[in-house]
């Protein structure tokens, strides 16, 4: 069997995510947590010295995409519900971001990552409710926001790699699809790759390339490999909002403190 013919047979890793038990989705969704605080940790406290915390901080965005978009809703009511709820985190967990990054001279106008699944999320429901009219108005929408979300939150790369993960949700022969699975994989891989690489690509592909693209499918196929106990949990449910929040607030916190000789 060729490279090429092994991609196109290779499993979705969307419907890797749908079959795992609540405790294996509770260990990958914990191993992204830790991921994301130890990038912030290395962005905002250490000035990006860690090579280990930003090569393993590549995982969480595309770990935490995959399950939002595992579990979107089929329903237009459920769809509207849950793009309110993610707009008003967004909206909430603002001020918080600037606390934490604005050291860093982060700009103001840069978005935390939750209007980038807000606005996706925004997408599907006015297209469910208003068919192409809606659609063409959520991807306004998302030109719109695609600017102010480059600085910290992936802009288009985000956006285009959210957009092919709903696609998979919503369509399974696309999960399932050999070339659908190669354009999705070269999505998640384009995420954290420097535009230019000038002479340094060993250094990208181990730092960026890797991380952002192997690491979080080893991850999910091996957790999706160990024995799954479908009644027991970690975390209770939209943990993660309060988690992101709290590690903004605690970050923030330590950033503005005073440095004691």
């Amino acid at each position: 069997m060729t490279l090429f013919s092994a991609l196109l047979r290779f499993s979705s890793p969307l419907n890797q995510v749908k079959s795992l038990s609540p405790l294996q989705a509770d260990i990958i969704k914990t191993i992204a947590l830790v991921a994301m605080l130890g990038d912030h940790i290395n962005t905002i406290l250490l000035s990006g010295r860690s090579a280990f915390l930003y090569a393993f901080g590549h995982i969480a965005f595309p770990l935490f995409t995959l399950f939002w978009a595992a579990n979107l809703p089929a329903d237009a009511i459920r769809l509207r519900q849950r793009a309110r709820r993610l707009w008003l985190w967004a909206i909430v967990t603002q001020p918080l971001f600037w606390l934490a990054f604005m050291m860093k001279g982060q700009s103001w106008l840069a978005l935390n990552i939750l209007f980038a699944y807000a606005g996706c999320t925004q997408l599907i429901s006015w297209a469910a409710r208003w068919g192409v009219n809606g659609a063409m108005a959520g991807v306004a929408l998302l030109l719109l926001i695609a600017w102010p979300l480059s600085p910290a939150s992936y802009g288009v790369s985000g956006l285009v790699f959210c957009l092919l993960c709903i696609i998979a949700r919503y369509h399974s022969g696309a999960a399932e699809n050999g070339m659908f699975l190669l354009l999705l994989f070269a999505a998640m891989a384009w995420l954290n790759m420097p535009p230019v690489l000038n002479g340094w690509w060993e250094d990208a592909i181990v730092y960026d390339f890797l991380p952002t693209l192997v690491l979080p499918l080893l991850v999910i196929g091996l957790v999706a490999a160990m024995p799954g106990v479908s009644s027991l949990r970690i975390w209770p449910r939209r943990f993660f909002y309060h988690a992101y929040a709290a590690h903004l607030v605690l970050l923030g916190c330590l950033a503005v403190m005073p440095v004691r000789p």
